[in-house]
């Protein structure tokens, strides 16, 4: 990897590091940003967990936050953030252009504790990534429910929804409904 440069502090270069036994990445000396290449990363992850069960959204711990975008140091392109969990969470920046993951201070350490240090592939996935949208908009209806009915209607009404979920003629139940209204 070319000599790259953080945009901390002018001039800042990155250094090798261990973010754990065995996975090299680049720390910048002044902010402890890393920069992990998504082909160590891959051939660490192979060399040590062969076997990776796969993984679902799940809600993390912590603040989401909503810091400037970083730059790419190697090509300088506008990195994409890719949420990490379905819940208020950190996100990764990553360009995959140059297959380079942006780990602020703290976040490799964050992975690791939820489990997903293991899951990066997949997190950087489209799947990964519209699962979290359509689950945040579901809790988002689900809110606004909260708001415009009470307890036992809304209880009722998921009931109903439940019922008509598996009943083999929704279709043409609610075709019925929506006809005699």
């Amino acid at each position: 990897m070319k000599k790259l440069f953080c945009s901390c502090t002018p001039k800042t270069s990155f250094d090798r590091c261990e973010l754990t036994q065995g996975l090299l990445a680049k720390r910048c000396p002044s902010c402890a940003a890393a920069l992990l290449a998504m082909d160590d990363y891959r051939q660490w992850r192979d060399r040590h967990f062969p076997e990776i069960p796969a993984t679902e959204p799940a809600a993390l711990p912590g603040q989401e936050e909503h810091s400037k975008a970083h730059f790419c140091p190697s090509c300088q392109h506008i990195m994409g953030r890719y949420r990490t969990g379905s819940a208020e969470s950190f996100w990764l920046d990553y360009c995959p252009g140059c297959q380079l993951v942006w780990l602020d201070n703290g976040e490799w350490a964050e992975l690791e504790k939820s489990g997903l240090a293991l899951h990066l592939d997949t997190i950087l996935s489209e799947r990964w990534q519209r699962l979290i949208k359509e689950r945040k908009t579901l809790s988002f209806r689900d809110a606004l429910l909260e708001k415009r009915f009470d307890a036992e209607t809304l209880t009722e009404i998921r009931r109903i929804k439940n019922w008509l979920d598996a009943h083999p003629k929704r279709k043409d139940i609610l075709l019925y409904l929506a006809e005699n209204r």
